[in-house]
């Protein structure tokens, strides 16, 4: 599973409607995106969906759970609140998602 998001998370397009940390912060905050996190945590029982596929249960109540987004909001903005392209993640997977590329990301949790 954890190859899967990577290669997803590598994906591009020419979009640049999020390319600068104003413009995601903005969406992040929004009510709407609140709004969708929420659904999706509830979706998922509030639990890391790769630890999960690893055999080992990650709560929200012993970490912070952040939905995100398969294909990278920035490059997918269409995407942004489809359930299919959201899923929840502990920071430590969020993490090893992004830093095979380099970025560590914290911004997705609101």
């Amino acid at each position: 599973m954890l190859d899967q998001l990577i290669k997803q998370a590598k994906l591009t397009t020419q979009s640049t409607e999020y390319n600068n940390q104003t413009a995601k912060d903005k969406f992040y905050f929004s009510y709407a995106w609140k709004k969708k996190r929420q659904k999706i945590l509830r979706f998922y029982n509030f639990e890391c969906q790769l630890c999960k596929s690893n055999g080992k249960v990650t709560l929200a109540e012993h970490t912070k759970i952040i939905v995100h987004h398969i294909k990278p909001l920035e490059y997918f903005p269409e995407l942004k609140f489809e359930d299919d392209n959201l899923i929840a993640l502990c920071h430590d997977c969020h993490n090893k998602v992004h830093e095979t590329f380099g970025t560590k990301w914290d911004d997705e949790w609101w």
